[in-house]
């Protein structure tokens, strides 16, 4: 099989034979490790390294916030989804949601810390308090502003300069530099409480009196009894199988695992796939899933609901992906021909996303959220937790226009609701065992992102690191957006075959992945973390 050689192209991935790990940051991936090292297992690693992005990356992640994890549980030889996603509150206004004229409206049920302790009960072998102290002390000690912290500090200047987040994010109205740092020391003493008790303060105690009292602040309407009721989801994931091997990715809300599960049903999850003769990055190659895709987002923008409001949600996402309706749309794909599309409108931006695998077999996949930047402004109080603005990603009445969408669909806005997400953790299984397990962040670029890093790693066989630092590109519409290194000649022929297209300035998208080598007898993982939000690997 051909394939890139990253030690000549990109750096070499992590490698190892016990356990491995892949997140956005280089602390969190030290906070994880740290764990593992002291005797934890994957799901310990998630907790500290979900914990450490909230403080270091708080543009995208936090306690606020919430999100998805994919689980493989090597000992039940079980595969499953977790949804702790924010919901909305029980009184949120329909009309405020789709007016977007408060901050507060837009802050959603937080669910990152109910769900943090469910792999901490379930399946961790370490006290959550002991999981939880990386992060405490990072934010108490403080830490090093990265690049991508910076950049979004600069962007988002004018906001936080009005902020809460003033004096750590934007003190004396100018935004942070890349290299100084940031202590959080509120955060920290927040952290310590997690571990100590747990998340029953945020739920039913004094942080959930502070949230109600912030988010009311800033207009919003989450009152004491949306906490106390929020539960986690544990949900049967989306799998389909190809020859000997099976994706398991993630169900609605999600509609980044039907993208994934779309695509991979057209062209194929080996190298047998009609795209693996024409080359990894060719115009042939992108313009064929670039086609793939505009199909997979009007499914979005048609089918994407909450399934506990709507249970007809999962039956279209079956139907979607029957053999005959995949086959039907395979047939309308034309190699030197673009489809006129519709532009789908989402509202997502910040997340961030760390995949962790042990010496037992155990993997998580887990992607988390406050939308961002910086989520709503809004901070608990004195918790110094940020919180999260989800509930922009119902959709809006510009947004579903053209999809044949009756009123504002299944992910309209409305109480007691999930919204859809692209967050699209995975993993892959050949004969039972994993192979690969990746996720993204980005918003709205995490589905094809991560599809893309699918498609390098099955069909096209490459390096880990490869696979998550190769060109890529986006569609929106008619529009097909290149990363800046993908050659001339590969812009002329997609031109050629019909697509306009532009440049992709970067939007904060990374994937981070796990690879499995099982060729040569003795299991050798791979670790890579996407470059381009300087990210950080480790294997051992």
């Amino acid at each position: 099989m051909w394939t890139l050689p990253a030690n000549a192209a990109f750096q070499a991935p992590a490698e190892g034979t016990r356990f491995a790990i892949a997140t956005e940051h280089a602390e969190a991936t030290r906070a994880g490790l740290s764990v593992l090292q002291a005797g934890g297992n994957a799901f310990d690693a998630a907790i500290a390294c979900a914990l450490a992005l909230g403080v270091v990356a708080p543009t995208s992640s936090g306690l606020g916030g919430g999100g998805f994890a994919m689980i493989y549980v090597a000992k039940e030889h079980r595969t499953f989804a977790l949804d702790f996603r924010e919901i909305a509150p029980a009184h949120a206004s329909v009309e405020d949601l789709i007016a977007r004229s408060k901050s507060g409206a837009s802050i959603g049920v937080p669910g990152e810390p109910a769900g943090l302790e469910w792999l901490s009960t379930h399946y961790a072998r370490r006290s959550l308090a002991d999981d939880a102290y990386p992060a405490a002390m990072l934010a108490a000690r403080g830490y090093v502003v990265g690049q991508h912290l910076a950049e979004m500090a600069v962007r988002d200047r004018d906001a936080l300069a009005k902020s809460p987040l003033a004096g750590l994010y934007a003190p004396g109205g100018s935004p942070v530099t890349f290299g100084t740092t940031v202590q959080n020391i509120a955060l920290g003493h927040t952290i310590t409480r997690f571990g100590a008790e747990g998340s029953k303060p945020f739920y039913q105690g004094d942080i959930a009196a502070q949230i109600v009292a912030a988010t009311a602040a800033a207009g919003g309407t989450i009152d004491l009894a949306d906490l106390a009721g929020y539960t986690v989801k544990e949900r049967a994931p989306l799998v389909r199988s190809f020859g000997t091997r099976t994706v398991v990715s993630m169900p609605a809300p999600s509609a980044g695992g039907l993208m994934q599960l779309e695509l991979l049903s057209l062209f194929g999850a080996d190298a047998s796939s009609p795209l693996h003769s024409v080359g990894f990055g060719s115009s042939y190659y992108f313009h064929m899933i670039a086609e793939g895709m505009r199909g997979a987002i009007a499914d979005r923008a048609r089918l994407g609901g909450d399934p506990d409001v709507d249970p007809q949600v999962n039956v279209a996402f079956t139907q979607a992906l029957d053999p005959a309706q995949i086959g039907a749309r395979r047939a309308r794909i034309e190699p030197t021909k673009t489809h006129l599309a519709q532009e789908y409108k989402t509202h997502e931006e910040g997340t961030t996303h760390l995949v962790v695998a042990d010496d037992e077999g155990n993997v998580v996949s887990l992607t988390t959220t406050v939308n961002g930047p910086f989520g709503a402004h809004v901070v608990a109080g004195d918790t110094g937790v940020l919180l999260n603005n989800e509930l922009y990603d119902f959709s809006l009445p510009a947004d579903v226009s053209g999809f044949g969408v009756v009123g504002l669909g299944p992910n309209r806005p409305r109480p007691s609701a999930r919204p859809v997400s692209s967050m699209a953790p995975v993993i892959v299984f050949e004969n039972g065992a994993p192979i690969l397990a990746l996720g993204g962040s980005g918003g709205r670029r995490i589905a094809t992102e991560t599809t893309q890093a699918l498609f390098a790693r099955l069909v096209f066989g490459l390096d880990a690191s490869a696979c998550v630092s190769a060109p890529r590109m986006y569609t929106s519409g008619a529009d097909v957006f290149l990363d800046p290194e993908i050659a001339e000649d590969v812009r002329v022929g997609l031109a050629a075959r019909g697509e306009t297209v532009k440049e992709e300035p970067f939007q904060g998208s990374a994937v981070q992945l796990i690879a499995w080598d099982r060729s040569a007898g003795a299991v050798r993982l791979q670790a890579a973390s996407d470059p381009r939000k300087q990210g950080f690997a480790a294997a051992q």
